[in-house]
């Protein structure tokens, strides 16, 4: 039962325990206009003496493109429980509208997101906000990405009725490397403070490593960090995350 537990957890803990949702990887780097998208799905049952266990993630990405127009929604349900008790109930959709300044390397974005999350204590979390973000580099082999923005948001918390509404500096850098030998790097690091208190923050960092071993076959190191200096009671001020794996491309 605690392997289990454990298991599930680490599964969920991309989304499970930060109030920063990276969206930087789960953007789509497509340049034709159009629509395009993916989705993931899973589900799993287990039963022990006692038991029955649950667990299943549903994460549809859609985008709508054209030459000075970007649409891009995303959304992440995330649930694990049994017949009993619920270990981890997340979700989150995020919508976020971005249009080319002229025909810069710059974009202006408007972003709204929405999201509950059992293991933060959260009810519901709702965020607008607004920022430039810049294209350093975008090319198939390297891209490099920066944007600011100012967001409100408003959260309600389960204990207490506690019901927090804030302004927040959201800053962040986005990059990918990949090499000839099939090596390649991402990361992705935020800052969020709050305009009024600074040393308010949240950090969240994002890295991964991968290696091509075949055509179709990747192997893949990530790291997740994430650092709320005033976090909600009972809600732990540092978490981190590692993953290790494997990546099978089953198509061009």
């Amino acid at each position: 039962m605690r392997i289990w537990l454990v298991i599930l957890l680490f599964i969920s803990s991309s989304t499970g325990f930060s109030q920063i949702v990276n969206i930087e990887n789960r953007r789509i780097y497509d340049d034709t206009s159009g629509w395009s998208g993916s989705l993931d799905a899973g589900f799993a049952v287990t039963q022990n003496s006692s038991d029955i266990l649950y667990s299943g993630n549903l994460r549809p990405r859609v985008q709508y493109k054209t030459r000075k127009n970007h649409f891009l929604l995303i959304s992440d349900l995330n649930y694990a429980g049994s017949n009993k008790t619920t270990y981890a109930n997340s979700g989150m959709s995020h919508f976020r509208y971005a249009r080319r300044i002229k025909n810069s390397a710059w974009k202006w974005e408007v972003y709204t997101q929405i999201q509950y999350n059992q293991l933060l204590n959260q009810r519901v979390r709702y965020l607008i906000g607004t920022g430039p973000r810049w294209k350093f580099i975008d090319t198939n082999n390297v891209r490099f990405f920066a944007g600011t923005s100012t967001f409100w948001e408003y959260e309600e918390l389960t204990e207490d009725g506690v019901i927090n509404s804030d302004f927040r500096w959201s800053n962040y850098l986005s990059w990918f490397i990949r090499t000839k030998s099939g090596f390649s790097f991402s990361a992705t690091t935020y800052y969020q403070p709050r305009w009024d208190k600074f040393n308010d923050f949240r950090f969240s960092g994002n890295y991964a490593i991968s290696q091509a071993i075949t055509k179709r076959l990747d192997m893949r190191i990530e790291f997740n960090l994430f650092y709320d200096s005033a976090p909600p009671a009972n809600v732990r001020t540092t978490v981190f995350s590692s993953s290790a794996g494997v990546h099978l491309r089953l198509g061009e």
